[in-house]
């Protein structure tokens, strides 16, 4: 991760302030016991903690300010334009915070595949991977969305500091975990539906097929779309607009 002393003042800012509804949050533990609606999100009301970074950094021509502000913009626009609602209802999720990082998760993932194919290059026919500007956006998208899973989990009603800690770790873990079983299904879609089936629904004999096939014909297209985005517009002007999974 890539931390500083300007950017941990912006985060501490922006998670003292209130925020606007945009997914339920509930307890979470494994039994999803009880739905709180509670007001919170990535985005502040008032003011995005990725405009306090800009203000208080300034846009200093600096190459690597500007990747973290990408990153961050580019984590804001998940919980931002995602219709999570959407989710729930079609594939017939339970409406908790275990989803929401679920949905959040997967749409981080399609982000990161993107940018860490900015740092592939082709010699001969071999690929070979070099950490650039794209591993460096990659690492600020999983660093903003820490910050608001760290933001969100404070928010839970009854949330005790020692368990919301453990439930992080444990978080981070799964992420880890999902990264990989997504990774592994990019070129194949048994793979890819494994993982889903497994991330999303936890194996369970009774998930219903077209709920997986929605989410592997979302993710297909929502990559496809992803590129085309031109790497210009990718590094320094990234407009992401997420398709729905209504429409797959």
């Amino acid at each position: 991760m890539f931390r500083n002393r300007i950017l941990n003042q912006v985060i501490r800012q922006y998670r003292g302030q209130k925020y606007v509804d945009y997914a339920r949050v509930t307890i979470f533990s494994p039994y999803y016991a009880k739905i709180i609606k509670k007001p919170q999100s990535t985005i502040a009301a008032e003011e995005s903690y990725v405009k306090k970074f800009m203000k208080a950094v300034g846009w200093m021509d600096k190459e690597r300010t500007r990747l973290k502000l990408t990153g961050y913009f580019l984590y804001e626009c998940v919980p931002e334009k995602v219709c999570y609602q959407e989710w729930f209802d079609i594939l017939e999720l339970p409406d908790t915070f275990a989803s929401w990082f679920i949905i959040t998760e997967l749409h981080v993932w399609l982000i990161l595949v993107r940018y860490m194919a900015e740092d592939v290059t082709v010699a001969g026919e071999k690929k070979k991977m070099v950490k650039g500007d794209g591993h460096f956006v990659r690492n600020c998208v999983i660093e903003a969305l820490w910050a608001d899973v760290a933001n969100r989990i404070k928010l839970l009603e009854g949330a005790n500091i020692v368990v919301a800690r453990k439930q992080v770790t444990e978080l981070s873990e799964q992420f880890q975990a999902a990264l990989v079983g997504y990774d592994e299904g990019l070129e194949d879609d048994k793979i890819l539906a494994s993982a889903v089936w497994r991330r999303f629904y936890s194996l369970s004999v009774d998930t219903k097929a077209e709920h997986v096939e929605k989410i592997i014909h979302f993710i297909r297209h929502q990559m496809l779309a992803l590129d085309h985005i031109p790497s210009k517009d990718l590094k320094w002007q990234p407009q992401i607009t997420w398709l729905s999974i209504q429409d797959h």
